[in-house]
């Protein structure tokens, strides 16, 4: 027998060459959606906001640019007006421009008053960004303006910083700083404007035709005359604010003597002779070129911001540059900015309802995906149903933020102690008889039995006392067990309540001295502007409530044409998966804003013949004002609810009887009944 024979035989498994592949996940909307959305909003900032912006400063200058006899054709020749005006857009509009660009933002102010809306706006540090920009804007047009005139002209239009005065050299020139500072409150009233407005706030708008932007006839007309009026009132503001602090703060401001010190060499000469409010008017000429100014500033302003709202909310439509549109748009979807989902929505709602077939063949490739996990529609249908859930817990909340739980610590329990022997702490021997004496000094002695029962007795005496009834006479003169304070002893206020409550005193009594001595006309003015400004608007507390309605109803609007077209498309039957919870999440959001329609409709109540016959204007007028707001409120409430009648509707017109194969809750299943029959 060989010596291998008793050999143990080894055995080696072949090693096999097939692997578990992963199936890749959707790629993040920052790796394929947004370079390519952010490179289309690149090319409108500069071929169509930049260029026509620079055109309308150009022709602005060309107009209203000359202070000499030059003629308009002259201007349009001359070199020196082309550079004026590129340096005037570079330095006064580019910025304001940048500015849009950099503070626009998705997330809409939740003021129900232009009150909060104000001071919303002051907590926040862009506000005080912008104002900065603004004014330095500002002061660089101005400087242009004033290095357009030579010295000479300077003296004769009386431009000059200081006053001729050998005495008092740095006197300043009252009407440059007149000037300055009107050029820098239209600033600040701009700025007011863009708030009130809530511009600086991503709005969805839909395509616009050639007539609706801002460079149209009519819209330039609408805006030069609506810059003039603005500016008219801003200036006549201006004037009345600078007549009173020339009459009031300026006084005050010199009789303090730090203050005085340093102000007075410039500005000491402005106390002599009389002011009144109606000076400026003597003063013609300096006001209409403030005014030119201003509207000059403003025009460019305006028209650069109307350019940026019209160009910037325009679709974008992307999907078709990239090699698998469908992936591009769909993972557009999943981003956490809400004005990139805007664009992505609605290329997706457009790719829903194209009835091409290149539409038809990249449908059925969405639904078909086998190659993601998880598939192309079911990260549509996830994302959109999350949004549409936040949304709708947001509207369940009227807009109020999640109050995040009460976390309760848990009390973790004593440990017990181990049994152990107790131990005796006291003598266990008898203790030596004391004698007599000892023992009597003992029983008198502070801490000895006897004390401690007179202290008890006591203290339940003057607990009795207490609670009896005592004339003051003979509470002045009773014990008390606390000590009393020493009358030497100071009690300390915080500072902050002491400067609230000067500050609240000096505010009542102004306030008073207003009513004593103002007109009964200016009362009734202020009246009317005080409840204006902190009124509640009920449909500014509904657009709280829907904060984000646009993309809802572009979310609404893709899935439901998905559904109906699914009915054809969908091979697999993905979809059908999903139609349950989407027509459920549509008839619940539906349910919640048809309730709270009913409780806006119900705030209004139409005026009885009897207050039409007495004819009290201020109760019509609450009446009209209620009832103007509650039209207004539901065309907030339409955006959303009309999407949702619309995609229910074409679904039950879609599938029909074919929904009985699905299951329903049954309040979503009545609510449904109600559209099948319908339709």
């Amino acid at each position: 027998m060989s010596a291998g024979m008793g050999e143990t035989l080894r055995t080696r498994a072949i090693t096999s060459t097939l692997t578990a592949r992963l199936s890749p996940t959707v790629p993040s909307a920052s790796q394929t959606y947004e370079p390519l959305v952010r490179s289309a909003l690149r090319q409108r900032l500069t071929h169509n906001i930049f260029v026509f912006s620079v055109a309308f400063t150009l022709v602005v200058s060309i107009l209203l640019g000359g202070e000499d006899e030059t003629s308009v054709f002259a201007r349009l020749l001359s070199p020196g007006t082309w550079t004026i005006a590129c340096l005037k857009w570079f330095v006064g509009v580019l910025p304001v421009i940048a500015m849009r660009k950099v503070y626009l933002t998705s997330a809409a102010t939740p003021a129900t008053s232009p009150a909060k809306m104000l001071t919303n706006a002051i907590a926040k540090p862009s506000t005080r960004r912008c104002l900065a920009v603004y004014m330095s804007c500002t002061l660089m047009l101005f400087a242009l303006y004033m290095s357009s005139f030579t010295s000479e002209e300077r003296e004769t239009l009386h431009l000059n910083v200081f006053v001729k005065s050998r005495k008092h050299p740095y006197y300043l020139n009252g009407r440059l700083l007149f000037l300055i500072l009107a050029q820098l409150w239209l600033a600040a009233s701009f700025l007011l404007r863009n708030i009130m407005l809530d511009r600086f706030v991503f709005k969805w708008t839909k395509p616009l035709n050639s007539s609706e932007l801002p460079y149209a006839t009519s819209n330039l007309l609408k805006l030069v005359l609506t810059m003039a009026l603005f500016t008219s009132f801003s200036l006549t503001m201006y004037s009345v604010a600078f007549g009173l602090s020339r009459m009031l703060v300026l006084p005050l401001l010199l009789k303090l003597p730090a203050v005085s010190k340093i102000i007075r060499p410039f500005v000491a000469h402005y106390t002599k002779g009389t002011w009144t409010l109606t000076l400026p008017m003597l003063h013609w000429s300096l006001l209409v070129r403030s005014f030119m100014m201003g509207l000059v500033t403003l025009m460019s302003w305006e028209f650069a911001e109307s350019l940026f709202d019209a160009y910037v909310p325009q679709p974008i439509k992307v999907g078709a540059l990239t090699a698998d549109p469908n992936v591009t748009v769909v993972s557009g979807i999943t981003t956490q900015d809400a004005v990139f989902a805007h664009f992505a929505y609605s290329e997706l709602a457009e790719l829903a309802s194209d009835e091409s077939s290149a539409g038809n063949a990249r449908r059925i490739a969405l639904f078909g995906d086998q190659k993601y996990s998880p598939s192309l529609w079911n990260v549509v249908a996830r994302q959109s149903l999350l949004r549409l859930g936040e949304d709708y817990q947001t509207f369940l909340r009227r807009g109020a933020p999640i109050t995040p739980p009460v976390v309760v610590a848990p009390t973790i329990p004593k440990p017990k102690d181990p049994p152990s022997t107790p131990l005796i702490r006291k003598a266990i021997f008898r203790a030596p008889r004391q004698s007599p004496l000892s023992s009597m000094l003992d029983s008198v002695s502070s801490d000895s039995e006897l004390s401690k029962a007179a202290a008890a007795v006591a203290g339940e005496m003057e607990e009795r006392a207490s609670q009896m009834h005592i004339p003051e006479l003979f509470r002045s003169v009773a014990p008390s067990s606390a000590a009393a304070p020493s009358t030497n002893a100071v009690v300390a206020k915080p500072t902050s309540s002491i400067v609230s409550s000067f500050i609240a005193q000096v505010e009542s009594h102004s306030r008073g001295l207003v009513v004593d001595y103002c007109p009964i006309w200016l009362k009734e003015s202020a009246m009317r502007w005080n409840k204006w400004f902190y009124r509640e608007r009920l449909n500014k507390a509904v657009e709280v409530c829907l904060p984000n309605r646009e993309l809802d109803a572009l979310i609404i609007e893709a899935l439901s044409h998905f559904v109906c077209t699914s009915l054809s498309e969908d091979r697999y039957g993905v979809v059908q998966r999903d139609i349950p919870r989407i027509i459920e999440a549509f008839l619940s959001f539906l349910s919640a804003i048809e309730e709270y329609q009913n409780e806006v409709n119900a705030k209004y109540t139409p005026p009885t013949p009897d207050e039409l016959s007495q004819g009290d204007t201020k109760i019509l007028e609450e009446k009209e004002m209620m009832r103007l707001e509650v039209a207004r409120a539901g065309d907030v409430l339409v955006v959303v609810s009309d999407a949702l009648k619309t995609g229910v509707a074409n679904i039950s017109r879609t599938f029909g009887d074919k929904l009985v194969a699905f299951k329903f809750p049954p309040r979503t299943a009545r609510k449904l009944q109600s559209f099948v029959d319908y339709t």
